[in-house]
């Protein structure tokens, strides 16, 4: 008699979630997701219960799904404040400071039941300093900041590329703040080129350079804002290529690296925002990547994978590509721009995705890479090879208008369709799987809530985050793949429209 064949947990996943459930991985266990935006923590409830969440947002998309729903407990930067700055850094530096007792004593009583485990968007000072004197049943399921900023660090790639057989723009090269000069680099580039600072994210630390006057306001900023540490801050320079941004996410896990399919990005689409090199989203919709491309994508992927894993990095990564266009304005080269080592902006609504094609979802294999979950190399590889086409897109929007405004709350996050060009509000959704059909789109990710003020006290911002849509449509102009097609343009400006912000005098960061 011949032995039966063993099922794989990666084949689907209902496979996974029934593995997971025999099994107990997750039992008597208490996850925590900390990040930016609490919906994100999202990414995580389709194989495992969250139940608590720190986060910077807020609105009735967490409040409905996340608190009421799931019965987590959140902590929010935004809800303690009732102001939303343009950064994170607040969040990122001072909130487990500043609520340190009170999320304590809510792990303290989860504690009792079970170990915590943490699993952050991205390792934080002063999360880690927060995690220290938790102990031993707490656990951190990311790499420490030390490993995250090797990976990330942007001119690493610069120094590796030949010896990891990578391809980077052509005529990269590395500087210093206090020696480089515009003439000397436009002469050199032939004129558009880039410069990037050592360690950013979402395209905050990419600077596009076309004239003196560009080089001399990015020039001031960073002296005002490194200080002293100005003239020996290293950059990356290279030629602007005028291609579409391509992403593509993977994890380490169990000595592999798992894969999933690559996208387009949104970068610096005016519709959305006012900053040319902002990430803005991703299309996994649009299909016509030429198939040598993807392939080039995905052996670069588990190249650099292996590297990072070689060099004790853990869990989920991403790489950012640059791309120049044949004639006919199609991608027909890439480049690898930079390491994200974190789960990367692409990382929550792409699981969502999966899931709707019952794909297990890529974070899986961040957690159970760092939970030690067996999971046997061959079903990894079984996984890669099945590895399909999935469907999604996700546009991040900001407010478009510089200052400090208020929100009455009237637009409400969830499913909308468009009737005779009016938004129908169709039900409660915190992702794109809640949808119904094709024809609805989901507004979520921390929609401005009543009385909430966005924009810093002192000076205002501008490109504030406001919401996310989500659609199962490919949203980019499919004759060029660098903006947002002019249905998707007018979705955008007509749901912003809908939030009704009003100038208002500015709110202090104390607690209110």
């Amino acid at each position: 008699m011949s032995p039966a064949i063993r099922r794989s947990p990666l084949e689907s996943l209902s496979a996974l979630q029934e593995e997971a459930a025999r099994r107990g991985w997750f039992r008597d266990k208490r996850f925590v997701y900390y990040g930016g935006s609490g919906a994100d923590a999202h990414m995580l409830s389709h194989f495992l219960k969250v139940s608590m969440v720190l986060c910077d947002d807020y609105g009735d998309d967490i409040r409905e799904g996340i608190e009421k729903g799931w019965g987590a407990q959140v902590f929010s930067y935004e809800k303690y404040k009732r102001v939303r700055p343009g950064s994170s850094d607040s969040f990122d530096h001072y909130f487990c400071k500043d609520h340190g007792d009170e999320i304590s004593k809510a792990l303290a009583e989860r504690a009792a039941a079970g170990e915590i485990h943490f699993v952050a968007f991205s390792t934080t000072l002063d999360l880690q300093e927060f995690l220290f004197r938790k102990g031993r049943k707490v656990h951190l399921l990311q790499n420490p900041v030390i490993v995250q900023n090797y990976f990330d660090y942007k001119a690493r790639l610069a120094w590796r590329a030949e010896q990891l057989g990578i391809p980077i723009p052509p005529e990269s090269s590395l500087g210093f703040f206090g020696q480089i000069e515009y003439r000397e680099l436009a002469d050199k580039y032939g004129g558009a080129f880039v410069v990037q600072v050592p360690l950013s994210a979402a395209g905050q630390g990419t600077h596009i350079i076309r004239t003196d006057e560009d080089f001399m306001r990015m020039m001031e900023g960073k002296r005002r804002s490194l200080g002293a540490a100005f003239a020996h801050t290293q950059v990356k320079i290279t030629r602007f290529l005028s291609g579409p941004s391509f992403n593509c996410t993977a994890a380490v896990c169990n000595g592999e690296i798992v894969l999933s399919p690559p996208c387009i990005q949104i970068v610096g689409d005016p519709a959305v925002t006012t900053s040319a090199t902002q990430y803005s989203g991703s299309d996994f919709s649009l299909r016509g990547m030429p198939p040598e491309l993807r392939r080039q994508v995905l052996e670069i992927m588990v190249r650099v994978g292996r590297w990072m894993g070689h060099n004790c990095y853990r869990g989920n990564f991403g790489i950012d590509f640059l791309t120049t266009v044949d004639r006919q304005g199609r991608p027909d080269a890439v480049y690898v721009s930079e390491i994200n080592a974190r789960l990367v902006g692409e990382s929550q609504y792409m699981a969502d995705f999966e899931a709707m094609q019952g794909i297990v979802p890529l974070p899986f294999f961040h957690v159970a890479e760092f939970m030690g979950l067996d999971l046997p190399p061959e079903d990894i590889r079984r996984y890669n090879e099945s590895l399909t086409d999935i469907e999604g897109s996700n546009i991040i929007v900001c407010n478009n208008r510089k200052g400090i405004f208020r929100s009455p709350g009237t637009l409400r996050a969830g499913r909308y369709t468009l009737a005779d060009g009016r938004l129908e509000w169709r039900g409660p959704a915190l992702s794109l799987s809640e949808s119904k059909s094709s024809a609805e789109f989901v507004v979520t990710s921390g929609v401005p809530w009543e009385d909430l003020v966005l924009g810093h006290p002192r000076y205002g911002d501008e490109n504030v985050p406001v919401f996310c849509l989500q659609t199962r449509e490919s949203v980019m102009d499919p004759s060029d793949w660098r903006v947002l097609s002019a249905k998707w343009r007018g979705i955008v400006c007509q749901v912003r429209d809908a939030l009704g912000l009003t100038p208002c005098p500015p709110r202090s960061l104390q607690e209110h």
